[in-house]
């Protein structure tokens, strides 16, 4: 079929609701659609009429002198009042079906090319007035916006395929074509050499991802099938898979599928085995690294006591020497003839209250002193903030962007992974500066705001005067692999609003005013949203500069 594109069922419902209507109207046995594929011509949708003598998808040959013919071979209307009264077409193949009249239009693809005609035959002499006329060709106008949506659809898939394509074969993760039931369709030779497979297992049928997970990771398999049913994705998570020599290889893994019938998808598989080996010498090296860190702490702690010797020797002898002078001060008094009892209990209580003191001293040089491991803290995201306004101030000051921020005082703290939170932040300021660099004219204004968001947690925003976002582009930014930047790959918008939702946050974007595109995250106050989750949003995507 001409650009290999297929018209959907319920586009050919709603052509044949046009044709009925057409029919019925106009008062004729026939209406049709008729779509070209040479050497034939098809009745593509025919109307529901009485005594109309065309099926759907009857074919015809081409150059038998059809009335359609010459409709595409013109790309003009066609109008046959009476082909019996008219010399040119009395012979025509269609007066045989007894259809002596005719009203067709040319039905074109964007680009030109003829799709077919649409046209109305009647069974008698007809002059098919002006208004039958318009109402034909406007139904043709409606039929030819279709084709329009329709190839424009087409295209933006066929672009989406093409990059999904290069991903595949760049082999820089492994990737899968994926079944609900189990089966490997398709993947690219990182997987298959991720697991020790070769492509020939592959083609038997012998690669199938339920074989592959051990029973342990099943019934976290069975939550991924799950999510797929519902929502259409997976959020990245870990799990094995067994190798072909039955060794097990660590994975990240992330799903999508690609309709709304969800029963086949994509996978993106990151081999986990470096990742996990370098983990597992980090933290034997972080162990090392706090032992010693903590023995330098202790050190200088032990020099800093020592400095002050004498302060504390000062600080610790004062009540001692009070407790030495109030206990002689009780024996004395005790001694006396009579023993003055009250006096004594005087002097005694002065002792206790004096020792308690130098305890209270010798409590709080031990405190000084003793060994204790760093405590986990929330996360002040104005901080945060500004440490990335910091990194990116030599790119903006290049790109002759102006950098403000305006970040409210008195924020609560969030429960937050700062190295993914910096990334999207990182990213929209990225996009926003790129996105304003091409501009000539007016300014090139970058505004990062902060505040506080209902019901409880904050609110930030990336507000920039570039070209802005077009209403289609608003619908699909945070699509994957979807990009209005040449060569770029169309993934960190996706990923940066996968991370905002783990720590359970929105990502959104919208039109600056009066110009340029504001985007827009909330992220809950510690204690309010689900904390971020290690390794729950895969850094190795999160290119700042592959979305917008």
């Amino acid at each position: 079929m001409p650009h290999g594109v297929q018209v959907p069922s319920e586009i050919v419902e709603k052509w044949q609701e046009i044709v009925d209507l057409l029919a019925e109207i106009m008062e004729v046995p026939s209406a049709l659609i008729m779509r070209v594929e040479p050497p034939n011509i098809e009745v593509f949708v025919s109307s529901e009429s009485k005594a109309n003598p065309y099926h759907p998808h009857e074919i015809a040959c081409l150059n038998t002198g059809l009335y359609c013919e010459t409709v595409m071979s013109t790309r003009k209307p066609l109008l046959v009042p009476d082909a019996l009264q008219d010399e040119e077409w009395k012979s025509n193949p269609d007066i045989k079906l007894g259809m002596v009249s005719y009203l067709g239009f040319p039905i074109s693809w964007p680009d030109g090319e003829i799709f077919g005609t649409m046209c109305v035959l009647d069974n008698k002499r007809n002059e098919y007035s002006e208004l039958y006329r318009k109402l034909l060709r406007q139904s043709r106008e409606v039929l030819q916006a279709d084709l329009r949506s329709l190839l424009a659809s087409h295209r933006e898939l066929e672009q989406r395929e093409t990059k999904i394509r290069r991903l595949v074969d760049a082999n820089i993760i492994g990737i899968t074509i994926w079944t609900l039931d189990g089966g490997v369709l398709e993947a690219n030779d990182a997987f298959l050499g991720m697991l020790g497979y070769e492509r020939a297992d592959l083609v038997s049928g012998r690669v199938r991802w339920t074989d592959l997970t051990p029973a342990e990771w099943r019934d976290r398999d069975a939550r991924a099938v799950n999510e797929v049913k519902t929502t259409g994705i997976v959020q990245p998570f870990e799990k094995e898979f067994f190798r072909k020599d039955g060794s097990r290889v660590p994975v990240l893994l992330g799903m999508a599928a690609f309709d709304d019938r969800r029963e086949q998808g994509v996978a993106f598989v990151i081999d986990l085995t470096e990742r996990k080996r370098a983990e597992a010498e980090a933290r034997e090296g972080e162990r090392r690294y706090r032992e010693v860190q903590m023995e330098l702490v202790h050190a200088n702690r032990l020099a800093t006591m020592g400095q002050l010797t004498a302060s504390i020797a000062h600080e610790v002898n004062q009540p001692i020497a009070a407790v030495v002078t109030n206990a002689q001060t009780a024996l004395r008094w005790l001694r006396a003839q009579p023993p003055d009892l009250a006096e004594v209990q005087q002097a005694l209580d002065r002792t206790v209250k004096d020792g308690n003191r130098a305890g209270e001293v010798v409590g709080r040089i031990r405190g000084m002193i003793q060994k204790t491991l760093p405590r986990k803290e929330s996360l002040d995201v104005n901080h945060a903030i500004r440490e990335v306004i910091a990194l990116t101030r030599g790119e903006a000051m290049k790109s002759r962007v102006s950098v403000e921020a305006q970040l409210a005082e008195g924020l609560p703290p969030i429960q937050a992974d700062r190295i993914q939170l910096q990334q999207v932040i990182l990213n929209l300021i990225v996009n926003a500066v790129e996105a304003m660099t091409p501009t000539t004219d007016g300014p090139r204004d970058l505004l990062i705001s902060t505040e506080k968001a209902e019901p409880d947690g904050v609110l930030v925003v990336v507000r920039d005067t570039g070209p802005g976002l077009s209403p289609a582009s608003v619908d699909h930014v945070f699509d994957a692999f979807y990009t209005t930047k040449p060569g770029g790959m169309g993934m960190g918008l996706s990923i940066s609003r996968s991370i905002i939702e783990a720590h359970g946050g929105r990502l959104w974007a919208a039109a600056n005013v009066p110009g340029g595109a504001v985007f827009e995250f909330t992220v809950p106050a510690s204690g309010r949203g689900e904390s971020a989750e290690a390794g729950l949003c895969p850094r190795f995507a999160g290119d700042a500069r592959s979305t917008r």
